[in-house]
């Protein structure tokens, strides 16, 4: 059986791009993981730090991630026991994501894009383009 890691950032143009992801691969015999990683932030405010999101706030942040990430799944016509899906919070989510794919030993991992164009575009610090350096499995990147 084939594992496949799908990384999301939640966002709509995301979650829309990785919805045809069964009209390019076949998912049948395939266990697939749904990631998202929420990236802690540490800012100051009146010269103390701030971190957010609080330890409080982490289950309600789970819940909703975790929702969006099953009605992916059954988007993708996967049944239950072909799909897991994880809700991460981390300081790097590049390394969080990195680690998972380095401890699952999946065999691709799945990554949508929003498509910046112009200045945008021009630096690369997207979570695709970690991956396609860094990632220990195949990438397979989806565009809008």
């Amino acid at each position: 059986m084939k594992k496949i890691v799908v990384c999301t950032d939640l966002n709509q143009e995301s979650i829309d791009a990785l919805k045809k992801l069964k009209s390019v691969i076949d998912l049948k015999h395939t266990h697939v993981d749904f990631i998202h990683v929420f990236e802690i932030r540490m800012y100051n405010a009146d010269l103390v730090p701030v971190i957010y999101p609080t330890e409080d706030l982490y289950p309600s942040i789970e819940k909703s991630a975790l929702g969006i990430l099953n009605n992916l799944s059954n988007d993708l016509g996967l049944r239950v026991e072909q799909s897991t899906q994880h809700c991460f919070f981390s300081y790097s989510r590049e390394e969080r994501i990195k680690s998972f794919l380095e401890q699952t030993h999946c065999d691709l991992v799945v990554v949508a894009t929003r498509g910046k164009h112009g200045i945008a575009g021009f630096f690369s610090s997207s979570l695709a383009d970690f991956l396609c350096k860094y990632s220990p499995c195949s990438v397979l990147v989806l565009r809008p």
